[in-house]
């Protein structure tokens, strides 16, 4: 008896392995609030025509090619030929047809297709391929008639399965980061117990746990083509309370002090640096766009703080919509949102961050 508890507390249960088949999940059944980051193909022009092509499947498969066209009483490109099945020829489902819509200034070109993917298959067995849709879209600026042309592309849709655990159904998410149409460590999953739970849940890497029921999970074999998932309870060392807290880098934001009211901007950076000289001051320049999330954290949580305002009182603030002063953006090389410059009185930049600034990290920004 005693021999066996030994055996027992020196040889601990494993943890339990889960395998969950996947399969493409309908789009009216709700997807995940993360995506990849699209793909760029580069575009190189020749008469009438911009072509260019992408790797997508297999290491030894033929690359995708794309050709960009405008039809005879077009003003803008609204057909593409995606060679969706890789033999070079153009056949005409592989021509799609787009309305160029005008938005913020540029002219937008959807389209929509579904490019065949080889799976890898033993010996002996025929060849087959799985369906991989995506969408495209080429972006014409007309203030921008030097840059180099691109077409953007990303996957649509996402994988499900359903498995019981612990008697319980449980369900989960999986879906590509990397966008090379093999699933492995570089995409992301999530596990829930309810689907819209799971629609809700935040993007997790290959490579981090999911928690269930205040239980870690963590991924351990991926079929490449989408086919299933193996996951395995584990122990991390921390709660998920724990974890959450320690993850939430807006705490000390959304507790600051606030202001009677929130940092006041101007529009006008050429007025600013008059009123600099004048004033001896510096200029601070906030350049963001309607469509960033971190700069609307920054407006509800950032510029709301008590000592944000206090810093800012020896600076004349402006805000700039990164979409519409374009000659602001070129001239100091804006590459992404939100990005802060504190000038002088005659426009140099003395400091410069981009992404989302603290309380603390945008006072010392400021002082």
């Amino acid at each position: 008896m005693l021999a066996t508890l030994l055996l027992i507390a020196c040889c601990p249960q494993q943890p339990a392995s889960v395998t969950v088949a996947l399969k493409p999940a309908p789009v009216e059944q709700g997807g995940p609030r993360w995506s990849p980051k699209a793909e760029s193909v580069p575009l190189t022009q020749r008469d009438a025509v911009l072509s260019g092509s992408f790797a997508l499947g297999l290491p030894d498969a033929p690359l995708v090619a794309v050709r960009l066209f405008q039809s005879a009483s077009a003003v803008h490109w609204d057909q593409l030929w995606v060679d969706a099945n890789r033999d070079q020829a153009l056949t005409a489902d592989e021509l799609l047809t787009a309305v160029p819509k005008e938005t913020r200034g540029k002219w937008w070109s959807s389209f929509e297709t579904v490019i065949a993917i080889a799976i890898a298959n033993e010996a002996g067995k025929p060849p087959a391929t799985r369906p991989y849709p995506i969408s495209l879209w080429f972006v014409e600026d007309p203030k921008e008639p030097d840059a180099k042309p691109a077409l953007r592309w990303t996957r649509r849709g996402w994988y499900t399965g359903q498995v019981e655990i612990d008697g319980k159904p449980a369900y989960v998410l999986v879906t590509e980061m990397h966008l090379d149409g093999v699933f492995d460590q570089r995409d992301a999953w999530a596990l829930a117990r309810d689907p819209k739970d799971l629609a809700r849940a935040e993007a997790r890497s290959m490579e981090k746990h999911c928690w269930l029921d205040g239980k870690a999970w963590r991924a351990t074999a991926m079929d490449p083509q989408g086919a299933s998932l193996t996951f395995t309870a584990f122990d991390p060392g921390f709660t998920e309370a724990e974890e959450k807290a320690k993850a939430d880098i807006y705490k000390a934001d959304r507790e600051a002090k606030r202001a009677a009211s929130p940092l006041s901007f101007g529009n006008d950076v050429a007025a600013a640096l008059v009123g600099a000289k004048a004033q001896s001051k510096r200029v601070f320049v906030d350049v963001q766009t309607t469509w960033c999330g971190p700069c609307k954290q920054m407006e509800q949580w950032v510029y709301t703080a008590q000592s944000v305002v206090d810093a800012a009182k020896n600076v004349i603030a402006v805000q700039l919509d990164g979409d519409v002063a374009r000659d602001f953006v070129k001239r100091y090389q804006v590459a992404g949102y939100p990005t802060m410059l504190l000038l002088d009185a005659e426009g140099q930049v003395l400091r410069r961050v981009t992404g989302y600034q603290t309380v603390v990290e945008m006072v010392a920004f400021l002082q």
